[in-house]
């Protein structure tokens, strides 16, 4: 074989080599790129099964008696580029608190005919299972104590509590009162939420609540709204509603009313210095008092706290006589108040990011 030939076949070998590997090559950049676009789509279809699980909180909340099964949102709610849905699966009443079980899902492409949450006809799918909590009464000892938290309480020796202490954790430090603590009911399922929606509203209505702004306005003349009179024997409060946390420090600053603290999102309350309440607190977050001194009285009424509650200083919380604490938790018992659905916990039912193209 001449030079030209071995050269010629050199050159068939080298083109030969080059053509698989740029085969290779484009065949692992088509796979990378499938795997990508599986990793975003998968991105997108739990974030649309969360929609699908916040869907069903607010179906709930709206009617806690769904039946189970059959609760299929039709036509299947769309949102960016994909769909969603849920399905209530189970649901079971266990010491005064109705557990509800979901299952949401979310599918990608938009277009795709996925019609459950078993659905196998879309592209790329999620589901996540989330447990949901609602307590069908409000618990027998809501409006009976001076401090009722989901956590601990701590109190300062040199703090005074005149009243009941109910905590679903420990509880230290001097009441003069009945002390229950550990409870497992309150431990397990946490303060009982409020309908914040309704208190929101009535804040509003009473004018104490912008909600264009979200601005409160503190009432400093009275806690009662409408003050006890035969036609209304327990009176109404002023509700006020904080939409973030509340902070009461200093100035002997006093506000009035049934302080409501956050809503849906958790938030804390600090009262401190010589600030004080005439009235109830309610918060699903954390209550610390500090400071105060003297013969101030910090709460004449009662706290619920969702977290732990801290008192620390020379507070006093006055729900017994002299303290108005029994009247008005009266008051604001009297307000119907039901209690929300809210969500206790969910998982992913499914591998994170399917990688098969």
């Amino acid at each position: 074989m001449n030079k030209s030939g071995v050269a010629l076949v050199l050159g068939f070998m080298v083109i030969a080599v080059l053509t698989i590997l740029s085969i290779a090559i484009i065949s692992r950049s088509i796979s990378e790129s499938r795997i990508v676009q599986r990793y975003v789509e998968s991105t997108q279809a739990f974030w649309l099964a969360e929609a699908g699980v916040n869907r069903a909180l607010y179906e709930l909340k709206k009617n806690p008696n769904l039946s189970i099964g059959n609760n299929l949102l039709s036509p299947t709610p769309t949102l960016g580029m994909g769909k969603y849905n849920f399905d209530l699966v189970d649901k079971s009443g266990n010491r005064g608190v109705q557990t509800y079980t979901v299952k949401a899902f979310g599918c990608v492409p938009v277009d795709c005919n996925c019609v459950s949450t078993s659905d196998n006809n879309c592209r790329v799918s999620r589901v996540l299972q989330a447990v949901m909590n609602q307590y069908q009464v409000i618990p027998p000892a809501f409006y009976d104590n001076a401090i009722y938290s989901a956590g601990d309480v701590n109190i300062g020796s040199n703090c005074v509590v005149n009243g009941d202490v109910f905590s679903g954790g420990t509880v230290t430090g001097p009441v003069n009162g009945d002390v229950t603590q550990n409870d497992p009911n309150l431990h397990n399922n946490g303060l009982p939420a409020l309908s914040f929606s309704v208190l929101r509203q009535i804040s509003i209505d009473q004018g104490w609540y912008n909600p264009n702004t979200n601005e409160t306005t503190y009432p400093t003349d009275s806690f009662w709204y409408e003050a006890p009179s035969p036609s209304n024997p327990t009176g109404t409060p002023n509700v006020v509603f904080v939409n973030g946390d509340f902070t009461l420090v200093g100035g002997k600053k006093v506000v009035k009313g049934f302080i409501v603290v956050g809503g849906d999102t958790i938030y804390n309350a600090e009262i401190g210095g010589n600030a004080s309440i005439d009235g109830c607190l309610y918060t699903r977050g954390n209550i610390w008092m500090h400071g105060g001194g003297g013969s101030v009285i910090n709460i004449d009424g009662g706290v619920w706290a969702g977290g732990t509650t801290t008192i620390t200083g020379n507070e006093q919380i006055n729900f017994d006589p002299p303290g108005h604490g029994r009247e008005y938790m009266a008051a604001i018992q009297n307000l119907g108040i039901n209690t929300d659905v809210k969500i206790n916990s969910w998982t992913d039912t499914q591998k994170p990011y399917p990688l098969t193209p």
